[in-house]
């Protein structure tokens, strides 16, 4: 009997959601164990770029080509510096803070295409942006608790994967999902290797260990979540985005004792359903948009 589209999309979701929350464990127990946020990036680059090119010579035989090259390059640095600065504040900052806060992301995102490409955003989606950043001051709680390098890091992480997928929208669109993953990996660990040489100190063998399964669980991600867009909309996926944070707080009680206060939960319930929206509204225009072109196009 063959499974449901809707029922594979599912498990494909919850998997990705599942892989994702396994690498903030690996870079936290990396970075506990001695080795530097930076060396952790430079390993998730290169054996995910391994990873990458075995699956892609099994599965076609040959490594794919792209017109963009230098598009995919440019948008890569604004991805390796996201990677830098999310790393650094899951390494200091307690898992379920830094996860909650990385849901600011399509906050970033929504801005960025109204202020800097001319999308238009109307008021019901401007109001989910500013209800989701009041979402970020609950968790920050600025003037209450003292403020974290780490949170703003996570932030700017946010903001820069925002700038990634503005760039990858507006610039990339038509390259397969094989191709871009192959130079998004290619660039990333090049990119990735002067900051990581300038800390650099042989990893503790516990570490090393965790740095690579890092990189192996980020292509294994990309795979899952590649595999849930092609089986339905990717906007029918957010929802088990939330997911990720009882996960991740799962892992840091077992592993670190680590329990997030009401605070956390209430910010990111805030700022996760403001990027439902946002996700449900960009979703509903763009189905107007294409009926209104197929209605342009209908022969008379």
């Amino acid at each position: 009997m063959s499974v449901s589209s809707p029922l594979m999309a599912s498990f494909y979701a919850l998997l990705t959601v599942l892989i994702t929350g396994m690498q903030n464990i690996t870079i936290r127990l990396a970075t506990d164990d001695g080795a530097h946020s930076f060396q952790v990036v430079l390993f998730r680059n290169l054996f995910g770029l391994l990873s990458v090119v075995l699956i892609i010579l099994w599965m076609e035989r040959r490594l794919p080509r792209s017109r963009h090259a230098a598009m995919i390059a440019i948008a890569c640095i604004a991805h390796v510096a996201s990677m830098f600065t999310g790393y650094f504040g899951i390494a200091v900052l307690p898992l379920n803070e830094s996860a909650a806060l990385a849901f600011a992301m399509p906050l970033f995102a929504t801005a960025g295409a109204a202020l800097f490409l001319g999308e238009t955003v109307r008021a019901r989606r401007w109001s989910a942006v500013i209800i989701g950043f009041l979402g970020v001051l609950i968790i920050l709680r600025p003037g209450v608790i003292p403020f974290e390098w780490g949170a703003a890091m996570v932030l700017v992480s946010a903001m820069l994967g925002a700038v990634i997928t503005l760039l990858s929208k507006h610039w990339i669109a038509g390259e397969s999902a094989t191709t871009l993953i192959f130079y998004q990996s290619l660039f990333s660990a090049l990119f990735s290797i002067p900051p990581a040489a300038i800390v650099w100190e042989a990893p503790p063998g516990f570490a090393a260990s965790m740095m690579i399964a890092n990189g192996i669980l980020g292509t294994l991600g990309w795979i899952t979540f590649l595999r849930a867009c092609a089986l339905t909309d990717a906007s029918a996926l957010m929802p088990y985005e939330f997911l990720r944070l009882p996960v991740v707080a799962v892992f840091a009680f077992a592993l670190f004792g680590e329990t997030p206060d009401e605070w956390v939960w209430l910010g990111a319930a805030v700022i996760f359903t403001s990027t439902l929206y946002i996700a449900h509204r960009e979703a509903a225009v763009a189905r107007q948009a294409a009926a209104r072109r197929l209605a342009e196009n209908a022969p008379p």
